[in-house]
């Protein structure tokens, strides 16, 4: 690849972030906090145990899902940098085409 490096695409960055916080959204909506409802075990042990693990599930799902809103915060995050650094560059190349275009008429 001839000058190496990357060239990040705004909107695909954007769609990105976009996806991962939706997905999130979605994702917490599949399992309540608490877990899914726990059936009936027949035994107090075994009930225990079923509330256990799908209190459990619970927990992991808003795990992921938080997880995963963090990473689309982090991809609009980084979408905002380059966004700024963009506009700060064209502000830097038109402030220099005046210098010049200026410099070159004294």
């Amino acid at each position: 690849m001839p000058g190496g490096g990357f060239t990040v695409v705004m909107s695909d960055l954007q769609a990105a972030a976009d996806a991962f916080e939706s997905q999130a959204s979605a994702l917490r909506g599949l399992v309540p906090a608490g877990g899914p409802a726990c059936p009936d075990g027949g035994g107090g042990d075994i009930d225990g145990a079923l509330r256990t693990v799908l209190s459990s599930v619970g927990e992991l799902n808003a795990s992921l899902a938080a997880a995963m809103a963090g990473h689309g915060q982090r991809l609009a995050q980084a979408h905002a940098s380059y966004a700024h650094a963009e506009l700060t560059n064209a502000q830097l190349s038109h402030d220099l085409l005046i210098a010049l275009v200026t410099g070159q008429r004294r």
